[in-house]
């Protein structure tokens, strides 16, 4: 478990260092991967808000059926913009209200193109 925990929040810290560099402010939540129900990472430039549930598995990652509704939930809240986000051997992103219907591993984006995306 402390394996998986510190795998989980080497990523985490690594698309912060990714976002930072490109003038995010960054808030990496407490405890992420518990039961409160808040995003890994929240990005926030210029007004504009990203939340980022992050993965870090060999596998494809699934989110549990609660665990989306909790984050589509609060993004909806926040007026952010949410997204898995799942390290592999590169980042891969997918958005909130694409997470139940399409696979990361077939349809996520790379860094560079959620950049693009999203206009920063």
């Amino acid at each position: 478990m402390i394996k998986r925990y510190v795998k989980g929040a080497q990523a985490e810290r690594d698309l912060c260092k990714k976002l930072k560099e490109l003038g995010f402010a960054l808030i990496r939540a407490a405890g992420s991967g518990g039961s409160i129900s808040t995003p890994d990472l929240v990005a926030i430039k210029k007004g504009r808000i990203l939340a980022f549930e992050c993965k870090a598995w060999k596998t494809t990652p699934r989110l549990k059926k609660q665990e989306y509704e909790d984050f589509n939930e609060w993004c909806e809240i926040a007026g952010a913009m949410g997204f898995l986000a799942w390290k592999n051997k590169q980042w891969k992103f997918l958005g909130v209200k694409d997470i139940p219907k399409t696979n990361i591993n077939k349809d996520g984006i790379n860094f560079k193109d959620l950049m693009f995306i999203i206009n920063i």
